[in-house]
């Protein structure tokens, strides 16, 4: 070989090697650039980036581990997952087994664990762990653990609610039941199965058309439009089924997916016939109640007039008994008195007076104020002065004194409240006769 030919090889070599170098120098630029992204990923990241070596030792943690667990992660590395203890017992051997898993290299996609924070919270977290593989051998396992504490507290409580809301709905004593856009039963309640006598499955998807052949369930059809509107909508509907008429209470409301658009409705009904027959059987009782209350107060008026129209006649009779002892009895009575009697004849005539008084003294007209307080001395010396008779023709006919007689007549005067009043005593008694 010439000393051209091996300047040309050597010159070759140099530019071989040059690339190789240049190659070399932007490949560990490439690495250092990678180096300082997962750096800075692993500094930054929200969620727990961490590796284990083939012991189950912590080789490195992101820092992300103080928001999330609240350990720094020095207090972390070059601890076994037994001595950190951010896993409860009860979850220590499922993450054995797969962490000898992704050793034998496989991929744990996701899995759920509890971790206990170093303030003694208990979090909820979803791991995913790959080999971490050098010259065919799995050398580390790199692990992203998410902090999911929230999401699982929010399935309890959709859970929880959603327990809650199914005891309701199964054991409530309405009917609940939910349709579409088309009208459609899409869910109800074991009640609505009881109540149409049909599994769940024999009404879910069917209309109410279907439901009630004999035509009773197509007012509803007008409801549910407007509650489809948005409208909320109660009311009392009467339903034909099974051959019995059931009346029922009812509440439809729209139902809104999370953008607010109406994707249906949800109703609930309650049977009221019973109570709607008891209303009627009130309603009835209350109208029979009144019948009779205005067929007692007819038959009250009916013998009140009776009763008015008996006192009427009582009160005619005693006035016809008193009347006729005035004009057929008394008369003779005076004339009698007039006469020159010894005086046995006068006792027993007096005798005969005063029981006539005393038996004619109830019916003195008792019903008329007029007469109601004169004695019966009064009465008598009344229907003289009525006859015209003086006082001193008084006082022989009763063979009392003038002064007494003058003495009953002013009794008599205030008696019929004239006693300060210029009036006519015979004319104001004949007025008085006149008025009875």
């Amino acid at each position: 070989m010439n000393e051209r030919s091996l300047y040309q090889e050597l010159k070759k070599r140099v530019r071989d090697l040059e690339k190789v170098v240049t190659d070399r120098r932007k490949t560990e630029e490439d690495l250092l650039d990678l180096a300082e992204k997962y750096r800075i990923h692993f500094s930054l990241a929200n969620d727990v980036i961490y590796t284990t070596d083939r012991n189950f030792t912590v080789t490195s943690v992101s820092p992300s581990v103080q928001d999330v667990l609240g350990y720094k992660p020095e207090e972390l590395v070059g601890k076994t997952l037994h001595e950190v203890k951010v896993i409860p017992p009860e979850y220590v051997e499922k993450a054995l087994q797969e962490t000898l898993r992704v050793l034998q290299g496989e991929k744990i996609i996701s899995s759920t664990y509890q971790f206990i924070t170093k303030d003694g919270a208990t979090k909820y977290g979803e791991i995913s762990g790959v080999p971490y593989i050098r010259n065919g051998q799995v050398r580390e396992i790199i692990s992203v653990a998410r902090d999911i504490t929230e999401r699982i507290e929010m399935e309890r409580s959709l859970r929880e609610s959603e327990e809650r809301f199914r005891t309701i709905f199964e054991s409530a004593q309405d009917c609940i039941f939910i349709k579409n856009l088309d009208l459609e039963y899409v869910f109800v309640n074991p009640c609505m199965e009881k109540v149409f006598g049909l599994p769940s499955e024999e009404i879910l998807g069917k209309r109410n058309e279907a439901l009630f052949p004999d035509g009773s369930g197509a007012e509803s059809v007008e409801v549910d439009r407007r509650v489809l509107s948005g409208e909320v909508v109660e009311g009392e509907y009467s339903r034909s089924i099974g051959g019995d008429s059931l009346t029922f209470h009812a509440i439809k409301v729209p139902m809104r997916d999370s953008m607010g658009a109406i994707t249906g409705l949800c109703g609930i009904a309650r049977d009221i016939t019973e109570r709607k027959r008891f209303e009627e059987q009130l309603m009835t009782k209350e109208r029979e109640l009144a019948s009779q209350a205005r067929y007692l107060e007819e038959m009250n008026i009916t013998l009140k007039v009776l009763l008015d129209s008996r006192e009427r006649e009582k009160k005619h009779a005693q006035e016809a008994i008193v009347s006729k002892a005035r004009k057929v009895i008394y008369p003779y009575l005076e004339k009698v008195e007039a006469c020159t009697l010894d005086e046995e004849c006068r006792v027993y005539l007096n005798i005969i007076r005063d029981n006539l008084d005393e038996f004619l003294a109830p019916y003195w007209n008792p019903s008329s104020q007029q007469y109601l307080d004169f004695t019966p001395m009064e009465m008598r010396i009344a229907d003289l002065i009525k006859q015209g008779k003086s006082t001193k023709e008084i006082a022989s006919m009763l063979k009392v004194s003038p002064f007494a007689v003058s003495f009953h007549r002013s009794n008599i005067r205030k008696k019929c409240g004239i006693h300060n009043e210029k009036k006519n005593l015979r004319a104001y008694l004949a007025t008085m006769d006149q008025d009875r």
